[in-house]
């Protein structure tokens, strides 16, 4: 399935909505209108068909989850660039956006300073939203991750900061806790920088790792209390304490998606960095690749499990020089694609970042993204 409103469109996260469609976030931009992009949201049917589409101006799409209602918690952003005597400075302001089965606004909290990258629905039905601030210009560091939890109606209750980071993903644990995910070089991903922060349900740390890999972009609970992850040209396996089980390299690929198969093992999404194309590939227990599809003409930004082996995944397609649609496509394990997303009203499989943004999403990535 496609979307468009303008010249050039995306979808950067995916979630499967509480009455059986799905929710995509992304954005449209047309080149004719002096190029400044809007928040596209979409929901859909259980067979893909549109139910309906908002519009947010001038502002970037960051991550989706679905609220019990059949509506949603949108992340969004804007960002500014100031050149100043110790160089470029970023500012801008992040918002938590709650619409309603319908896609009518409830409420929208700013977070000023802030770049959201992921949000997630917690268990007392409020909702975790993690990103970054932006450091003044000349600062030791670019970034300062953050954290940051709130009720059922976007009222902050904790925030958490952890200087020198920036977080992609954060996911809620089974225990009602939060592993957040990302890379202490967000403009280079060095290698080493790649790192994990578990929290308890009241924000306070419990561990915190780095890896040899240089960014995580997405995250997953498995059934024995461990973690799958996925980024750029790596993903792993780590156990309910952090320490790393395995870690494979992936050259040229990154991974902004990643899951787990109901038949066992795990499945990485995403984009080769060389070609272009997206990709989605199933693993064994212990990560070895057992099968792979490609999308020419396409990249895979975000994902979403379905029961029975079944995802959802979303990107972008392209039709021509300066002209692209917002893409879903459903695939069944071990990697045959369908006529149409088939979305369930669970989501065992792949996190919220598929979030993204993408899924989560950092400056840099959302350059190579364009």
């Amino acid at each position: 399935m496609t979307f468009k409103l303008e010249n050039e469109n995306k979808f950067d996260a995916v979630a499967p909505s509480a009455d059986g469609g799905l929710i995509a976030i992304g954005s449209t931009l047309s080149r004719t209108s002096g190029g400044e992009e809007d928040v596209m949201l979409v929901k859909t049917d259980g067979a893909g068909n549109q139910v309906w589409l908002k519009r947010l101006p001038g502002m970037a799409p960051a991550s989706v989850a679905a609220a019990a209602d059949g509506g949603c918690i949108a992340g969004v952003y804007s960002v500014s660039i100031n050149e100043t005597d110790g160089g470029a400075e970023y500012q801008g302001t992040s918002f938590l956006i709650r619409l309603d089965a319908a896609g009518e606004e409830e409420w929208r909290e700013a977070l000023p300073g802030m770049k959201v990258s992921s949000v997630a629905k917690t268990p007392d039905g409020g909702y975790l939203a993690a990103g970054w601030l932006w450091n003044p210009a000349g600062s030791e560091n670019e970034t300062t991750g953050a954290l940051l939890k709130t009720d059922g109606n976007g009222t902050p209750i904790w925030n958490r900061t952890f200087p020198g980071t920036a977080v992609n993903t954060a996911i809620v644990t089974s225990d009602g806790g939060c592993l957040v995910g990302g890379t202490s070089s967000p403009f280079t991903y060095d290698m080493g920088d790649g790192f994990l922060i578990r929290l308890d349900a009241d924000g306070n740390t419990l561990w915190s790792r780095n890896y040899q890999v240089p960014v995580i972009f997405d995250l997953e609970e498995t059934a024995d209390g461990g973690f799958v992850y996925s980024g750029n040209y790596w993903y792993g396996l780590v156990d309910q304490d952090g320490d790393e089980a395995w870690a494979r390299k992936m050259e040229g690929l990154t991974g902004y998606a990643v899951g787990i198969q109901p038949s066992g093992g795990y499945l990485v999404a995403g984009t080769n960095a060389a070609s272009g194309e997206g990709f989605v590939f199933g693993t064994d227990a212990d990560g070895a690749i057992l099968w792979k599809m490609t999308f020419p003409g396409s990249r895979v930004y975000a994902a979403a499990s379905v029961p029975g082996g079944g995802y959802v995944l979303a990107g972008i397609q392209f039709i021509s020089t300066g002209n692209s649609t917002a893409w879903l496509a459903g695939i069944t394990e071990p990697g045959e694609e369908t006529e149409e997303p088939v979305p369930t009203t669970t989501a065992p499989g792949f996190g919220a970042a598929a979030a993204g943004a993408a899924l989560v999403i950092l400056i840099t990535t959302r350059c190579r993204r364009g």
